[in-house]
């Protein structure tokens, strides 16, 4: 059996600066999104999954206030 490590943000960022992809879920409008965070070419990139199924893929983003205070993120596998 799998178990997921949730983690704050200062936790998972050494992971991401290794060339990992860090995860949570977040609310958005009433539904949830799973976030999925990574560095390319010394730029924070994300892509986004809604519960709808509507996906954002790969582009610029910048951490928001809420995504650092959460304790919700993963290393993606």
């Amino acid at each position: 059996m799998a178990y997921t490590i949730v983690m704050k943000l200062e936790q998972v960022l050494p992971m991401l600066r290794d060339g990992k992809t860090i995860t949570r879920t977040k609310p958005y409008n009433d539904n949830s999104t799973i976030l999925f965070v990574k560095i390319e070419e010394s730029k924070l990139n994300f892509k986004v999954i809604w519960s709808t199924g509507e996906v954002i893929d790969w582009s610029y983003y910048t951490l928001k206030t809420d995504d650092v205070m959460a304790e919700n993120w993963e290393v993606a596998e």
